[in-house]
């Protein structure tokens, strides 16, 4: 099929872009070649670019669906079938609904710690009713639990991560298509990653400064010290331990602890991987401050096909969309809102709670914003960027909403 440059004024809904006049990374569209199905992305790509290039199959700038590509590509990545299964619940009824199974997992969290200071057993059974009302919240509308998760306060960093691992995880299984038992399997082993983290040294996990090679060596252990205790433990899956096991490996042999490589790594392990990182790298640390969504985004795509599985890093990205739910973001008119929900189809102009005005000073109550009609001074508000929690003073964790 030829490739036709044209300019961003003529484009049509059922173009397929295959690029642009200027670098991926600086724009929201995350993906070399996407079809257009909705105005707003015409009207982003207009203001973003002066020309872009279609692909023009028999000579007319017509399209049809261009299908999905399979999963799998340095690896032999395989599930049931990519889908994307549509939001059957609005997002503020989804999370009336699931809020009191959400505060359930902090006594899990709670529950699970005293088990494993008093170096008792992990009954898999603990899990079986918070993972199912995830799982099936998830499959409804991601967008509650990860905003109940994101702006939930946790005493330690660990269970938040955990949990919006989890969430994360299961979104992006969803997309692949895997069936409702591994979504459980799923959830549980991102949940349960980082639990050999428990039997380190407080001191070690609370670090400020740069760990030394003794101190990495031991960090690293927590690996083996959470797949013994689940072993220890039973009853768990083997897909569970894989992930305990091996969400650390990288596509490139470079992780640890076995130095797997490529397709060798089980595939929902590879999984954790990624939603593990990108948690890692937004979320503040005692040793690091955290990044924005987009950075995190434009991180894991250029380490698609070296660290991390190419196909799986893309269908990620489209899960979390260009401005994530829970994210803070910075509007064209000055003002600073977080994202409330998402719209099929109306990626670019999500719901937001309007925070901060132009002068950023805090607003003093909480509106949300339709981004698909709201304006200031006569003028369509749109996002620019994404913001890093903590940026002009506004903790995500901190917002009573």
């Amino acid at each position: 099929m030829p490739i036709k440059k044209i300019p961003s004024d003529s484009l049509q809904l059922g173009m397929y872009v295959s690029s642009l006049d200027r670098p991926w990374v600086e724009t929201p569209f995350m993906f070399q070649g996407f079809e257009l199905q909705d105005q707003n992305e015409i009207d982003e790509l207009k203001r973003l670019t002066r020309h872009v290039y279609v692909i023009i199959p028999d000579e007319e700038i017509e399209l049809s669906l261009v299908p999905e590509r399979e999963t799998g590509s340095t690896t032999t990545t395989r599930t049931t079938g990519s889908s994307d299964h549509p939001r059957t619940t609005l997002a503020h009824e989804e999370v009336k609904k699931v809020q009191p199974f959400h505060q359930a997992f902090t006594e899990l969290f709670t529950e699970l710690e005293s088990l494993v200071r008093a170096d008792k057993p992990l009954p898999m059974a603990l899990f079986n009713e918070p993972v199912k009302s995830l799982v099936g919240s998830v499959t409804r509308n991601p967008d509650a639990f990860i905003w109940l998760t994101r702006l939930k306060k946790y005493d330690s960093f660990l269970y938040k991560d955990s949990l919006e691992s989890a969430v994360w995880a299961v979104a992006l299984g969803k997309r692949l298509g895997i069936a409702e038992q591994g979504l459980h399997e799923l959830a549980i082993g991102c949940l349960l990653m980082d639990v050999g983290k428990l039997r380190l040294p407080t001191a070690l996990l609370n670090k400020t400064g740069r760990l030394d090679h003794d101190e990495w060596d031991l960090m690293k252990t927590h690996v083996e010290l959470g797949v013994e205790l689940l072993e220890q433990s039973g009853g768990y899956p083997d897909a569970v331990l894989s992930i305990v096991r091996s969400h650390h490996e990288r596509l490139d042999g470079c992780g640890y602890p076995a130095g797997l490589e490529g397709d060798h790594i089980p595939l929902f392990a590879q999984i954790a991987g990624i939603v593990d990182q990108y948690v890692a790298v937004t979320s503040a640390r005692p040793f690091a401050d955290p990044i924005s969504p987009s950075r995190a985004e434009e991180m894991l795509y250029k380490q698609r096909g070296i660290l991390f599985d190419e196909m799986l890093v893309e269908y990620f990205i489209q899960t979390l969309t260009a401005y994530p739910t829970g994210s803070l973001v910075e509007l064209s008119s000055g003002e600073v809102a977080i994202v409330k929900a998402q719209k099929s189809g109306h990626h670019l102009r999500p719901d937001v709670i309007l925070l901060l005005g132009a002068d950023k000073q805090p607003y003093g109550t909480y509106t949300l914003a339709n981004l698909d009609d709201y304006s200031k001074d006569g003028k369509a508000v749109h996002i620019v960027k994404t913001l890093a929690n903590g940026e002009y003073g506004v903790s995500i964790e901190e917002l009573s909403i």
